[in-house]
């Protein structure tokens, strides 16, 4: 005799891959399912110290963001070409395997000093932080 059944679950938002097992024994019915992150999240800043009027290779991971979403990366070292919450910022599209980079240039007026870089995608903050330090 064999037996239907749906189950609906809510998963995180960064799982993206889900295992599930299902055995059959004498009329019971047992199901596992693990979720397991497919990609480690990162952010990258090159080079990590760049004079004004400089260009800086920003790239990393997005985790699970879907090919095609835009990933805003955010720092007040940046132009202010695109803000995110009044902070300039610089917006990469995600490739495949969740991959984005982009290239920006320091904006000639620049204070010296060091600077944070965040990055959010799918509205949401992706957890990591770089640094950037702005030479003189």
């Amino acid at each position: 005799m064999t037996k239907a059944f749906q189950y609906y679950s809510r998963l995180p938002r960064r799982a993206v891959r889900l295992t599930v097992t299902a055995t059959a024994l004498a009329a019971s019915f047992a199901i596992g399912a693990a979720a397991h992150a497919a990609s480690s999240v990162y952010l990258t800043v090159t080079p990590a110290a760049v004079h004004p009027g400089h260009t800086v290779l920003i790239r990393g991971s997005a985790g699970s963001c879907p090919v095609g979403d835009t990933v805003t990366i955010i720092s007040r070292a940046f132009p202010s070409t695109h803000e995110f919450a009044g902070v300039p910022a610089v917006l990469a599209k995600v490739r495949s395997g969740g991959l984005f980079h982009v290239m920006t240039r320091i904006p000639l007026r620049r204070r010296a000093g060091r600077y944070g870089v965040t990055a959010r995608c799918g509205g949401g903050n992706l957890g990591v932080a770089g640094k950037l330090t702005v030479l003189r």
